[in-house]
């Protein structure tokens, strides 16, 4: 089984509210199309859809104030047009994807994950059927709700389920010791493992990213690395190398392990 994870910085113009990067996420649907052979996940997060919305509210924060409940329907829906968009350039590429609504699914207590019914996951996979999860707002028992974000959902499913690989898709290369983007002197950095795990302090939190960003991902990955799972962070805006990595061949990303 193979876990994939489309970014939402991939998949969205995080630069502007609700913008979808049509061509890059008709092209990702194709490569997931060629690539996968095997049993598969998709997990996608929510870009310019879902974190504008979240950290205007301060939905991070738990349930506060009555004022909050417009944001969390607003997320709701918008989160729901995303992953609509995603099916639609999924199955036009004909991958049999099926949605999963992860606030009907999930329930978490302080942040976490708490309940997950993984059997509704692993009986559309034994139909022959794609799930495809995201990260939302969700109920929670101890703050009345909060934002999941979709890199938790892919640790949580790579824990319950026998995964050959994860494999996250994102705008970067992998994981560089500054933002690529701003810092031409940023370097990269080719693997991360239990023994290196003091790069995580150089890693920023954006205050516009309500799901931890890069180090959240990191966090959850190392996670899955003392089970013995690997994972890769590549960039899905190179063509190709996706549908590579889903077939296992080698590219250029960081791998945490």
């Amino acid at each position: 089984m193979i876990i994939v994870k489309l970014g939402g910085s991939l998949i969205t113009d995080k630069s502007k509210a609700f913008v979808i990067r049509g061509g890059v996420l008709r092209r990702l649907s194709g490569e997931i199309k060629r690539g996968a052979g095997k049993d598969l996940i998709i997990i996608h997060g929510g870009g310019s859809f879902g974190h504008p919305i979240a950290n205007k509210y301060m939905l991070q924060r738990g349930f506060q104030s009555k004022e909050q409940l417009r944001g969390v329907y607003l997320t709701r829906l918008y989160m729901d047009i995303l992953n609509r968009k995603v099916l639609e350039a999924l199955t036009n590429k004909s991958v049999p994807a099926i949605s999963i609504q992860s606030s009907a699914n999930i329930i978490c207590d302080n942040g976490r994950i708490n309940e997950f019914n993984i059997e509704i996951v692993d009986g559309f996979i034994k139909l022959g059927l794609v799930p495809v999860m995201y990260g939302d707002v969700v109920l929670d028992k101890s703050r009345g709700f909060c934002i999941l974000s979709g890199d938790q959902i892919v640790s949580h499913l790579a824990m319950e389920f026998d995964v050959d690989r994860v494999i996250l898709a994102t705008d970067v290369d992998g994981v560089y010791t500054k933002d690529p983007k701003k810092f031409e002197e940023a370097k990269f950095i080719k693997e991360i493992s239990k023994d290196n795990t003091q790069i995580l302090d150089k890693l920023e939190i954006s205050e516009n990213d309500v799901t931890g960003g890069l180090k959240g991902k990191i966090i959850e990955l190392l996670k899955l690395a003392e089970k013995g799972t690997e994972s890769i962070i590549i960039n899905g805006l190179v063509k190709g190398r996706l549908e590579k990595a889903i077939l296992g061949e080698r590219v250029l990303g960081t791998k945490v392990f």
